[in-house]
């Protein structure tokens, strides 16, 4: 399969990112990630009674917001291949450092995994735990020193509900939700009466 290294041409753009909250290392590569699958489970559970042709639902609340893409890291110029790009992504897999109490050293027994913002192509930027970095070297793709120069990053990152981000966003949501759909219908009429594409 081809690499896609092409990146939407507009006058000015926000390149993909994520930052890094814990070691405060803002992450981003030219390249893009592919589809980014966006999923959050409704919960319902059916309750079984004897003698009744079907089962009652009751609704069980929400799962958890869920994002993931893979995302190619490519550098074929120098003798570290991309190690050094993957150094950043290496962080988000591993726990950060806390300075213990009662010495003067650093552990990270009880430290968390970090967590990052992420905005794009999901909406406005949101907090996320990191919950899998994973990493698929290619095969043919290293170099002369044996460093990987092209590696894909598989991400999924989980929402963080309880930040305070995440509540701004949720008003923010009902607003958009009667602009999103005053737009839709406009674009339906058009479409129909003033045969305007609506895309």
């Amino acid at each position: 399969m081809a690499v896609n290294y092409r990146v939407p041409t507009f006058p000015t753009n926000l390149p993909w990112f994520m930052f890094d909250l814990r070691n405060k290392v803002l992450i981003t590569s030219y390249t893009i990630p592919g589809d980014i699958s966006d999923t959050k489970e409704i919960v319902l559970t059916e309750t079984p009674i004897p003698g009744l042709n079907f089962q009652p639902i009751s609704t069980g609340g929400g799962g958890n917001r869920k994002i993931s893409f893979s995302i190619p890291i490519v550098k074929r110029n120098n003798t570290v291949g991309n190690t050094l790009q993957r150094a950043a992504f290496e962080n988000l897999r591993n726990k950060g450092f806390f300075p213990t109490t009662t010495t003067n050293v650093n552990s990270n027994e009880f430290a968390p995994t970090p967590k990052v913002l992420y905005q794009y192509g999901v909406g406005i930027p949101l907090v996320y735990f990191v919950k899998k970095c994973d990493f698929v070297h290619k095969g043919g793709w290293q170099n002369e020193l044996g460093n990987s120069t092209y590696t894909e990053v598989q991400i999924e990152l989980w929402l963080d509900e309880t930040d305070p981000l995440y509540k701004m966003e949720e008003q923010y949501r009902r607003l958009a939700a009667y602009a999103g759909a005053a737009i839709q219908a406009y674009d339906v009429v058009a479409a129909q009466t003033l045969k305007q594409r609506p895309f």
